[in-house]
């Protein structure tokens, strides 16, 4: 199919090529009507404008700000690829920076990117800023940019375009295969309850296993902080009880790392003495032919989706917030 041109939309809209980049450059000075038909017609023929051609005339950048809290870690690692994928087709540029899941490295740098002038925001933050205080701190950050932003995997519930996985949900269905596999005696190695996501994960496991009336001892439940060595030390701890647990479910890839190297340093192994779970599939684990247990979260393709959403934004600045939810199949291999 042939790209939709500025010529196609003003035909389609009956109006003026002079109107179409009116709405597409300065939406404001075009009147409410005009601009919401030329708008409607632009998302019914999938128009996308050209990036770089507005940022010309708008004499703004094509940086495209991006801010992580753990670039080492491989989830993230495959959001930014998905992200470049995307930015490379748009020609774009993509500014990326590392947060260390610090919120003052998360709000040092929104202020770096207001010195930049990015066109727009993929930001998945350090904490949840659930206090008012927080809150009032972050948005005024958010404010200075002068940008949309999409927010990606971390929730927050702000007034934004975003694009998550519903990992309470996700969490419940594994939890469910778990016990109808007939394990009763199951652990889980979370983060801490302090973030939306270590709450979210927690709640799904917590429904599954009341709905089936099992009651879980507390040892079970390992609150770290999502790092390999919380995992690590979490797990040789669990192994020193009395009574083991059949199953253990690992709430994120490092937990998943930790929790294996404990394990096969112990001499035990997977599947034969525990059966795993991950949150997040492990490349290593398939090229070894181990074989386990994961909830698939497609990292790329949020990547992708967040900067094609951000995208919309630029071109469509008045329409409605969304948020996407993608999907994140239990994969089972041994049980």
């Amino acid at each position: 199919m042939p790209n939709v041109t500025i010529n196609d939309i003003a035909r389609c809209a009956g109006v003026s090529k002079a109107t179409v980049s009116r709405v597409l450059n300065h939406p404001d000075v075009v009147d409410e009507k005009t601009r919401k038909t030329v708008q409607r017609v632009m998302e019914e023929k999938n128009y996308r404008p050209s990036v770089t051609a507005r940022n010309l005339s708008n004499r703004k950048s094509s940086t495209i700000g991006v801010i992580l809290p753990q670039v080492d870690n491989m989830f993230f690692g495959e959001m930014l690829r998905g992200m470049i994928h995307v930015a490379d087709k748009n020609e774009l540029t993509i500014m990326c920076f590392n947060s260390d899941d610090s919120k003052k490295k998360d709000l040092q740098t929104l202020e770096i990117l207001a010195g930049h002038r990015v066109r727009g925001l993929i930001y998945v933050p350090a904490v949840s800023y659930e206090e008012k205080n927080e809150r009032k701190v972050l948005n005024r950050y958010l404010r200075t940019l002068d940008a949309p932003v999409v927010i990606a995997d971390r929730n927050i519930d702000l007034p934004v375009d975003g694009v998550f996985f519903d990992d309470s949900a996700a969490m419940y269905e594994a939890t469910r295969e778990v016990i109808e596999a007939g394990h009763t005696r199951i652990a889980i190695i979370n983060g801490t309850q302090e973030r939306v996501l270590g709450r979210q994960r927690q709640s799904g496991f917590e429904r599954a296993v009341e709905e089936a009336g099992l009651t879980i001892p507390e040892e079970y439940i390992m609150l770290g902080d999502y790092s390999i060595q919380s995992a690590y030390m979490m797990t040789k701890e669990m192994m020193k009880l009395p009574v083991q647990p059949t199953a253990v479910i690992t709430c994120n890839n490092d937990t998943t790392k930790g929790f294996l190297e404990a394990v096969y340093e112990s001499g035990r192994s997977i599947p034969l003495d525990y059966k795993n779970v991950s949150l997040d599939k492990m490349e290593m684990l398939n090229i070894l032919g181990i074989p386990y247990n994961y909830i698939e979260r497609d990292a790329y393709q949020m990547g992708q989706k967040a900067l094609e959403q951000l995208i919309n934004r630029i071109a469509f600045p008045d329409r409605a917030y969304r948020h996407i939810i993608i999907e994140s199949p239990f994969v089972k291999q041994s049980l």
